[in-house]
């Protein structure tokens, strides 16, 4: 048991720091998985410079250990990379022991590099403490470091309407970055410790969380593609581009994406594929 009373309201005081030093933004939206927040300022590439240096505290860390079945073992997923244009299609094994397995794996941790996306041999436990990685993945879960999920201040934004990935030469000028935030955390009426480090679902009916990134599917009766993209800002300042492709293999999420369904058997679930590229 990793929780008290007093750990809570300590990390829920907490929250507000983080909110400043890392330029948080206001509390994610239910199963939108978009923007929300403050503007984001700068550039990509160099021009932005840090956004953080320094870890703050995650808050409702107990919370969020339990109740996202962390583990404190490393994921034996692997992921690899394949050249994208002027970036990279990434294949990230996230399977994480199978859809119904008791205690899943971690999730598989990751950084954005020059060279693509590259894995952080860390566990869920040593996460929560890591400015090392950058984004996350367990099945259909994409977690990104900032908010209630890592120490760091990445932050996401997603753009509106139906952007053409191939097309987006550069971040737009008015973004509005959210760090990953998906447990309640108003410490305003401290009579109610019932309305602090609830979980905030994401509308699919799944019970997963409202993470930055989680309009990136939705769920007639499979996970579908919903064509997001996405702008990512990292603790460095530099900004990519992202979008989710593919849960399953390519005939499968082919029928998915047709028909909302997919038959029994062999799907290639949770391997996702991402295309992601810096921006200048």
């Amino acid at each position: 048991m990793r929780s008290s009373p007093a750990s809570a309201l300590l990390a829920a005081g907490f929250a507000l720091l983080a909110l400043c030093a890392c330029g948080s933004d206001e509390p994610a939206n239910p199963g939108a998985g978009g923007a929300g927040g403050g503007a984001g300022d700068g550039g990509g590439g160099s021009t932005g410079g840090p956004v953080c240096s320094e870890p703050t505290p995650v808050p409702c860390e107990d919370e969020v250990f339990q109740q996202m079945n962390l583990q404190s073992d490393v994921a034996p997923g692997e992921l690899s990379n394949e050249q994208d244009g002027g970036g990279f299609r990434s294949l990230i094994d996230a399977t994480a022991g199978g859809a119904f397995a008791a205690e899943p794996h971690a999730y598989v941790y990751a950084r954005f590099t020059d060279g693509g996306l590259e894995k952080v041999e860390i566990s869920d436990e040593a996460s929560l403490g890591s400015m090392d990685w950058d984004i996350a993945f367990r099945r259909y879960v994409v977690r990104i470091n900032s908010g209630h999920s890592g120490p760091s201040c990445v932050t996401a934004a997603r753009l509106p309407g139906t952007p053409d990935y191939d097309a987006l030469a550069e971040a737009p000028g008015e973004l509005r970055l959210r760090s990953d935030e998906y447990f309640t955390s108003d410490m305003s009426d401290m009579s109610d410790m019932s309305e602090t480090c609830a979980l905030i679902p994401d509308g699919s009916g799944l019970e997963s969380p409202a993470t930055a990134l989680s309009g990136y599917w939705k769920y007639p009766g499979c996970v579908q593609m919903s064509g997001a993209v996405y702008v990512l800002q990292l603790a460095d300042g530099r900004r990519l581009k992202l979008t989710v492709t593919h849960f399953y293999d390519e005939e499968n999420q082919a029928k998915c994406q047709e028909t909302g369904e997919v038959p029994m058997g062999d799907t290639g679930a949770a391997n996702l594929q991402i295309r992601w590229a810096f921006l200048p």
